[in-house]
Formats: structure tokens, sequence, C-alpha cells
């Protein structure tokens, strides 16, 4: 039983370092890659939810400048972060 359990584990060729972390490099690419898919999945989820919201509570008929005149204050309810470079309107 020994001498096949050393035949198998000499039958496997061993990795160097470089090619071990080239491997791992690819895994954690793959899985990055997973997971961004998984990101875009669940924002065009909650995008879809969030638009059959509004049209449920008839808020798709407000015009779109109303509806950029009270976003910094939208934003503050819902806890938002601004985006990085835009500064909220003032004087609304």
């Amino acid at each position: 039983m020994e001498e096949e359990t050393g035949s198998v584990k000499t039958a496997r060729k061993a990795r160097t370092l470089d090619e071990e972390i080239a491997h791992q490099r690819e895994k954690l690419r793959k899985l990055e890659e997973r997971q961004r898919e998984q990101q875009r999945r669940e924002r065009e989820k909650n995008q879809k939810a969030v638009l059959e919201l509004i049209k449920a509570e008839r808020l798709d008929t407000v015009p779109a400048e109303r509806w950029r005149a009270v976003m910094p204050k939208l934003k503050v309810v819902l806890a938002v972060e601004p985006e990085p470079g835009k500064n909220p309107q003032k004087g609304t």
C-alpha cells in the first residue's frame, strides 16, 4: 500500500513557485470576474425593482428636472454617498 501511495505522489509533477503563483493569479482573476458578474446581476435586479416601485407609486410621471432638483436631498434620505467629483446642488 505504501508503494502505491508513493507512486501516486511522484506521478504528479511538482509545481515551481512561479508556476504556483501563476496558477493562483489565474484562479484569483476568475474569482474576481465571477464577483463582478454577480454584482452586475444584483445591480440589474435592483434597478428593475426600483423602476417597478417608482412606476407602482406613479412617480414615473414626475418630470426629470424635479428629480434632478431634489436628488441631493433624496441621497441624504437614502444615505447614499455623493459621487466623487460631483458637488451637491446648493439652495435646494
